[in-house]
Order: structure tokens, then C-alpha cells, then sequence
């Protein structure tokens, strides 16, 4: 069975898990760096693709002739064409949980380090410089967390040890692990106007795509700073910029992009803007477990046997 793996970061440093795959009998072909004028000749014949964050579109899935599986190494498959892969019988799955507590320590590091203007302080002392810099506190402020999922509830209860206040927007049913959070739910208005922190955990669809734009940046306290670790879509960046240029909001933390990596010089320059590359999910730990649960639906489907977290309702066999 042909797989082919286009991510960095699967076997980055787990080397065994690949050992394993071709014991088991598969043929690994590792496209890295990623080449689409490859990947258009080696889909042809494979069984298996383990995805990031390449696309893996309509245009791409048609030349796939024996595809049975796209395996995500990741959560989010907003880079998958879903109804293509389910039109040619490709079964879409992906990771959950695997890097919840990793994302919600990236988000409430950015949050931390745009309060406290971190990055800059640090570059100025290492450029022999000195100087004062005067943040603003993260205890016991407002933070309003959009998306209440594992990655949100993660967040909420790390402000627990700041003494944060919680407030949180989901259009999901309330679960009664939020009470014990201290999560108090809010309309998505209602949060925008009281958070002093907000951060975002909502998935990339038609109905995120854009959420915060101009309109909920009016709601939203001068002296408010915005996170983002769940995907660059969620936020129209024009709007962005202008908020940030304009001090309509205090700052920002970014992790994802409208488009990856970013296009938007004149936001990226910003001074009230920090940001890191998409690495929200990359530690150590949450790299193992997220390998290991893509290599575990691949040694499935090798076995014919049923797949796990299938996204798109296509159960695939050899």
C-alpha cells in the first residue's frame, strides 16, 4: 500500500512510527518539501495521503485513482475538499484531541506576550538597548473565549489561575462541564463589548468565515486585545489592520493567517501585533499523539479494518 506523507512535522521526531508502517507493509513516500508538480504525479497511484496543511482539492483528488484515505495529521480540514473526497469514495479523517492543551497554552501565551509586549522587550534588551514598557494586566480582567470546544474550554480553564472572569459564545448547547469552568454564556455581541481579552477556537466554515470584522470591532473596548489560534478566516485582516492601526483595539496575537504564510505586509509591521507561524499545535507531545492516531487509521485501513473520526461519512477499504 502506497502512502504518501506531506507534513513536516509526522515523524518529525518519532522516525519508529514510519519503521512501523513499512514493516507493516506499507510503501512510504515522504513529499517533503512539498511539491504540487509531485504531488500531482505520485497521487496518481497512492492508497493513502497524511495531509497538513496542503491543499487537498478537487482539481488535486481527481487525478487519484486508488485513494482510499486522506488522513489529516491534525484536527482542522478546512484544507480538504470534503465533497470531492466523498464524491470518489476517499474517506477524510483526522485527529482529535491530540493537541488541545498545546493550543490553548500558544493562545494564552499570545495573549500574555501582546499584554506585556514580550517580543519587543525581548528584541530591544538583545539589540543592547534598554527601556520601559508599560503592559497592562491579564489577572483578574474579562476574557471572552468564541468557541467552546476542548481547545476553548482549555483556555478557560487556564484563566482560572489568573482569576479571570470567563465569558464564552458557542452556538453549540451549554455542557455542564462550563459551569464548572466558570464559563458564564453570553451572546457573541455581549462578549465583544465586556472582554478585555478575546480569544478565538471556532473551526473555518461558511458560517466563521469573517465573524470578526468591521462591525465587531466597533463593539469591542479600546483597550481590548484579540487572539487567534484557530484559523486565519475567522478574521477579515483588512478590518484587523484597521483596528489596530487606528487604536480602535489595544492589540492582537496571531497564529493563523488569511492566507499562510501571511500576504499582508502592512499588517504584519504593526507594532500592537504579535505573531508566530501556525505553531500553535507543534509540541513534542501533541506531535507523538497526533502520529500516532494518523498512522493508527492508516494500519486500519491496511487491516480493512474500520476507521476512526471519519469527517466526511466515507468508510473506506483496501
Amino acid at each position: 500500500m502506497k502512502v504518501i506523507i506531506t507534513t513536516p512535522s509526522f515523524g518529525k521526531f518519532h522516525e519508529h512510527l514510519i519503521e512501523e508502517m513499512e514493516e507493516r507493509g506499507c510503501r512510504v513516500h515522504r513529499l517533503i518539501p512539498y511539491s504540487r508538480e509531485d504531488m500531482e504525479r505520485e497521487i496518481v497511484d497512492a492508497d493513502a495521503w497524511i495531509v497538513g496543511l496542503e491543499s487537498a482539492d478537487a482539481k488535486l483528488l481527481d487525478r487519484a485513482e486508488n485513494l482510499k484515505i486522506i488522513a489529516k495529521h491534525g484536527v482542522g480540514v478546512d484544507n480538504v475538499d470534503l465533497e470531492a473526497a466523498r464524491s470518489k469514495g476517499i474517506a477524510v479523517t483526522n485527529a482529535p484531541g491530540t493537541n488541545n492543551d498545546a493550543v490553548a497554552d500558544l493562545a494564552f501565551g499570545l495573549m500574555l506576550s501582546t499584554a506585556r509586549s514580550i517580543p519587543t522587550a525581548n528584541a530591544l534588551v538583545k539589540s543592547g538597548q534598554w527601556g520601559r514598557f508599560d503592559g497592562v494586566s491579564v489577572g483578574g480582567k474579562t476574557l471572552g473565549i468564541i468557541g467552546l470546544g476542548a481547545i476553548g474550554k482549555g483556555v478557560a480553564k487556564r484563566a482560572g489561575g489568573f482569576e479571570m472572569k470567563v465569558l464564552g459564545y458557542d452556538v453549540s448547547v451549554p455542557a455542564p462541564d462550563e459551569e464548572e469552568l466558570g464559563i458564564e454564556r453570553v451572546t457573541l455581541n455581549e462578549l465583544l463589548a465586556s472582554s478585555d481579552y478575546i480569544s478565538m477556537h471556532v473551526p473555518l466554515n461558511r458560517y466563521t468565515e469573517g465573524m470578526i470584522g468591521k462591525e465587531q470591532f466597533e463593539l469591542m473596548k479600546p483597550t481590548s486585545i484579540l487572539v487567534n489560534t484557530a484559523r486565519g478566516g475567522v478574521i477579515d485582516e483588512k478590518a484587523l489592520y484597521e483596528a489596530l492601526s487606528s487604536n480602535q483595539i489595544r492589540g492582537c496575537g496571531l497564529d493563523v493567517y488569511e492566507q499562510e504564510p501571511p500576504v499582508y505586509p502592512e499588517l504584519i509591521g504593526l507594532d500592537n501585533l504579535v505573531t508566530t507561524p501556525h505553531i500553535a499545535a507543534y509540541t513534542n507531545e501533541a506531535v507523538q499523539l497526533t502520529t500516532e492516531m494518523t498512522v493508527e487509521n492508516v494500519i486500519r485501513l491496511l487491516r480493512n479494518e474500520p476507521l476512526e473520526n471519519i469527517v466526511n461519512g466515507v468508510e473506506a477499504k483496501v
